[in-house]
């Protein structure tokens, strides 16, 4: 499996970052979450939205799915097939939501809509999934994807981590944050069991600006810390 880091950002200016997307690869082309920047990156990546296969969801704040209109848009314009999403229970009503507003959109756009629970399975291709419901101010889901963690955002908790040993994960709050619906590293320490490998993302200024700490932190606790930038590539 390979893993295109295409937003690592949050939903405030940052470093020039894009907002919080991935896209994974082996016999499909997957992107997870499309918050703005996505599209953009994607293209940098050297990929087009026509050649993607699905749409993964973990909620829908808009740092995480603001580009999914775009992305069906475009798609559209271009004459590409129908894509399905999978994204948390509340997802049709959302978009069609979301479609309202645009209503010379209705009808255009050629997408399926599948809504996941928590403790549900699915595949996509080669790709074996496992959502895991989370601790966020809305419905939110991570997923497991052949054993990789991609956390979307939560409070870190123990059960969120069993069978996984490296995650991609949000680090949303610096030492001493409130981590109530987001993580902060003593929040992450705490609960992240065996886990052996993070690779962060979704940080906001003072975290980012203290991610060296953070690691440090971290790596004392047996736990090998990244700080991916937008782009950045992973093979797993």
């Amino acid at each position: 499996m390979r893993v295109t880091f295409l937003g690592t950002g949050v939903a405030v200016s940052l470093e020039q970052k894009a907002q919080q997307s991935l896209l994974i690869e082996d016999d499909r082309l997957i992107l997870i979450d499309c918050g703005f920047g996505s599209m953009l990156r994607l293209q940098q990546a050297g990929y087009d939205v026509t050649e993607l296969d699905a749409i993964v969801l973990t909620h829908f704040h808009l740092d995480h799915c603001g580009e999914l209109m775009g992305i069906l848009k475009a798609r559209w314009l271009s004459g590409a097939g129908r894509i399905d999403i999978y994204a948390p229970e509340g997802a049709s009503s959302f978009i069609s939501s979301f479609l309202s507003s645009s209503p010379y959109l209705m009808g255009k756009l050629s997408f399926k809509v599948r809504e996941v629970g928590g403790g549900e399975r699915f595949s996509i291709g080669n790709f074996r999934f496992e959502a895991r419901r989370t601790v966020h101010s809305v419905e939110s889901l991570g997923y497991v994807v052949d054993g990789l963690l991609i956390s979307g955002d939560t409070s870190a908790f123990p059960e969120l981590y069993e069978g996984v040993d490296a995650a991609i994960h949000e680090m949303s709050l610096d030492f001493g944050g409130k981590a109530d619906f987001h993580t902060s590293p003593e929040n992450f320490a705490e609960n992240a069991g065996e886990l052996k490998r993070a690779y962060f993302i979704h940080l906001y200024p003072p975290a980012y600006r203290n991610r060296e700490e953070i690691a440090r932190y971290l790596e004392r606790r047996g736990i090998a810390s990244f700080f991916p930038n937008d782009l950045d590539t992973l093979e797993l």
